[in-house]
């Protein structure tokens, strides 16, 4: 068996800016910790995949069944939140969940192959990709998992919109983000939560490279950050991805959020009014990582602006 590589130095970087020191001692132990796992799920040789702020490697079971290993830092409540929400949906528009021990930091997950992103369809087919994004949600909003204890247990979309006021309070005077941004983020986001209807499971991060093709089962989400909300919230992500656009994201805004309405069944002032919302929380949470605002983000909450 090939010893597993200690992590490298951007991947150690990336998780020490996220999870601070209590991350250290994991990330000096990761090669024994994949060994561990591989042991216990009975694990081949594992083929990390190179992303940013999780170790996740491609391995296939004794039994044969293709799988993804999924490690983070234990003690952390990503990971209850993510096996959490696969359990809810049942692998339905999403990735399954195998096994799982979320609270030592490690989940077992189907692979999805031939793991085609999302991504892959934009620009050119952009359509598509709100058609697949809007079939994908609608695979995993179900009303009966609202009776399921686990779900009453999910982070709420109130609380992360939290995040808007504390960055007021915190920059009160001297926000680094333009204008009144976050203000009007903030009272377009209470008007929106007022008027919502009963609260469904939301993925939370759902946007072109978090939606994978399978060869079976077709588009699949993955990486849910998992809360429970307005359903209406839910395409908010994908309007500034991907990322790759650049300005061009900014300027489909308009169209992808008709299109969505009509592929949902969601109202499109809705859709849009969350849309601009998240884009506003997005370039707030960049903060924490680089001191300059995201103008790409931004520009696409420019072109959905009440």
């Amino acid at each position: 068996m090939s010893p597993v590589p200690a992590a490298d130095p951007a991947f150690r970087h990336r998780v020490l800016s996220v999870h601070g020191e209590a991350a250290r001692g994991w990330l000096d132990d990761l090669p024994g910790i994949v060994e561990r796992w591989r042991r216990t799920w009975d694990l081949g040789p594992v083929r990390p995949y190179p992303l940013s702020y999780n170790w996740v490697a491609a391995a296939d079971r004794a039994d044969g069944r293709r799988c993804v290993l999924k490690l983070a830092p234990p003690g952390l409540s990503v990971l209850d939140d993510e096996a959490r929400w696969l359990r809810l949906a049942d692998g339905r528009g999403a990735a399954r969940l195998h096994d799982a021990a979320p609270a030592d930091g490690a989940l077992l997950l189907e692979r999805i192959e031939p793991g085609t992103l999302l991504a892959d369809l934009a620009p050119a087919r952009d359509d598509d990709a709100c058609d697949a994004i809007a079939a994908v949600i609608a695979g995993f909003q179900r009303p009966e998992q609202v009776a399921d204890p686990a779900f009453a247990a999910m982070p709420t979309l109130r609380e992360r919109l939290a995040d808007l006021d504390v960055h007021r309070a915190a920059h009160d005077g001297h926000d680094p983000l333009p204008g009144a941004v976050v203000a009007t983020a903030t009272r377009v986001a209470g008007q929106l939560l007022d008027s919502a209807g009963p609260d469904v499971l939301l993925h939370g991060d759902l946007h072109h490279d978090n939606v994978l093709l399978d060869q079976r089962r077709g588009w699949l989400a993955i990486d849910p950050h998992g809360l429970r909300g307005d359903a209406t919230y839910e395409p908010s992500a994908l309007l500034y991805n991907p990322l790759t656009l650049g300005p061009q994201v900014a300027r489909l805004a308009e169209r992808r959020c008709r299109r969505l309405a009509a592929a949902t069944g969601f109202a499109e002032e809705r859709i849009r009014g969350w849309s601009y919302v998240q884009a506003v929380l997005s370039a707030v949470w960049s903060l924490d990582e680089d001191p300059e605002p995201d103008a790409h983000v931004l520009a696409v909450a420019d072109a959905l602006a009440p």
